[in-house]
């Protein structure tokens, strides 16, 4: 299964995880709703950076995405 493309709609971040991390960088309550949208969005995020990540990574003749590939794809991504 691996390699195989899953559309952002299949791609789950655990909404506690994002609750305790919300919490930990200084929200003090998070509503649920709220929670989903910021899951939602680093979803999105995410996968706009890996796709261009992917891309560096086959231009440089590679099929393992590094570091370097992640980084400029931030950049890219800003």
């Amino acid at each position: 299964m691996f390699g195989k493309k899953k559309s952002s709609e299949e791609i789950k971040i655990p909404l506690h995880t994002v609750l305790r991390l919300s919490k930990k960088m200084g929200a003090e309550r998070i509503s649920k709703n709220a929670a989903q949208l910021l899951c939602d969005e680093l979803i999105n995020v995410m996968e706009k950076i890996v796709q261009d990540a992917v891309k560096f990574s086959k231009h440089a003749e590679r099929k393992t995405v590094m570091k370097e590939d992640i980084k400029l794809a931030i950049e890219k991504n800003r």
